[in-house]
């Protein structure tokens, strides 16, 4: 008989630790950037273009998780313009995304990138979605892509969710395998999907070194 796929193992490993054996990433990096992503959402004002609190999220986000991975050895690549930090062998990357309110809910099987994504990412998930050896693809029918002989790296989406109104954030990492006709990224295999951030309370930045220094003039007394 011949050995199991070790792959198919740290799938069924809890999430914090299948990601840190397989990619070395740590819960703590995640949550970091989730954290970030919560921070910058909430300086959107009434004023900003709507969808702004995404976008906001999504820059920081990425920057954070960038600040995260880079003493790792991992490098930053932004292919065709999208922003994504590559694992020391090369082998994998990771973006940053935007989620829809199914994010980082385990009884949903599908939840859904926010935007419609670009040729890079379909070209990834092509590339995923035919690494049958790597980890079982249960969907009969794929969205038929064309294929790219270009070296490619496994892609995985750092997928967020930001609820300002309950102060939480869901996110999830996950390997994207279709994007539906909509151009949204609609299933994921694997899915590890982190506990959700709550902050039940105004954040307090004693010790914190990610929020921005803010200089104020004193003006001695005569």
């Amino acid at each position: 008989m011949a050995p199991s796929n070790p792959f198919h193992r740290i799938a069924d490993l809890p999430p914090e630790q299948a990601i840190e054996q397989l990619l070395g990433i740590t819960a703590a990096d995640l949550k970091a950037t989730a954290l970030q992503c919560f921070r910058s959402a909430s300086l959107a004002g009434p004023l900003q273009p709507k969808g702004s609190d995404g976008t906001l999220a999504w820059i920081f986000g990425t920057e954070a998780f960038r600040q995260q991975m880079l003493p790792k050895g991992w490098k930053p690549a932004d292919p065709s313009n999208q922003p994504r930090v590559v694992s020391p062998d090369g082998k994998h990357a990771v973006t940053v995304a935007c989620g829809d309110h199914n994010t980082g809910n385990p009884y949903v099987k599908n939840p859904q990138t926010r935007n419609k994504r670009g040729n890079r990412t379909t070209k990834s998930v092509s590339y995923n979605a035919r690494q049958a050896d790597l980890f079982p693809v249960e969907r009969r029918s794929r969205q038929i892509f064309i294929d790219d002989q270009q070296a490619e790296q496994t892609l995985w989406i750092l997928l967020f969710y930001v609820d300002l109104e309950n102060r939480t954030v869901h996110y999830e990492l996950s390997r994207p395998i279709n994007i539906g006709e909509n151009g949204k990224v609609d299933d994921w295999n694997p899915r590890f999907i982190m506990p959700a951030l709550v902050l039940d309370a105004p954040e307090d930045n004693h010790g914190s070194d990610t929020a921005p220094d803010i200089d104020i003039p004193v003006t001695p007394r005569s």
